[in-house]
């Protein structure tokens, strides 16, 4: 039923939300890795399917996501690794244009794969650093 889809849909944005306002740093930046990944996989999902205009707003979350994953690296604190994050994000972020493009299925796998080793990362070291520097290092 669309209603009961939407009301679900609703719930988890506001359930989101409210993770969102909660959360420390570290765990910020964790849910918008799990979120990526989500969106990369509803993105393959809908290419199979081939349901172009979802497969797009799917990518240009992705896209977002990646924005906002770029924009919270702290150059500063970071380092080397965070120039290399930000690099590392940028490819994506045109992996991601390029497979929206050319309707590419290896280039959205390159980015899920590429992110998912960062995402693991990331998930290792919490609780192993105070979280001013897990943040310094995204």
């Amino acid at each position: 039923m669309p209603n009961d889809t939407a009301g679900l849909n609703a719930y988890r944005a506001a359930q989101n939300q409210a993770q969102a306002l909660t959360a420390d740093p570290h765990r910020l930046i964790q849910l918008l890795f799990a979120n990526l990944m989500m969106t990369l996989q509803k993105a393959k999902g809908f290419l199979e399917r081939k349901q172009m205009s979802e497969k797009g707003k799917s990518i240009t979350h992705a896209i977002e996501i990646l924005l906002a994953l770029d924009e919270a690296i702290d150059e500063e604190k970071g380092g080397e690794l965070a120039g290399n994050l930000r690099a590392l994000y940028n490819y994506c972020i045109r992996q991601l244009i390029a497979a929206n493009q050319e309707c590419s299925m290896e280039k959205l796998e390159e980015v899920q794969r590429l992110m998912l080793e960062i995402k693991v990362a990331w998930d290792s070291i919490e609780g192993k650093t105070g979280d001013s520097d897990a943040a310094a290092t995204q």
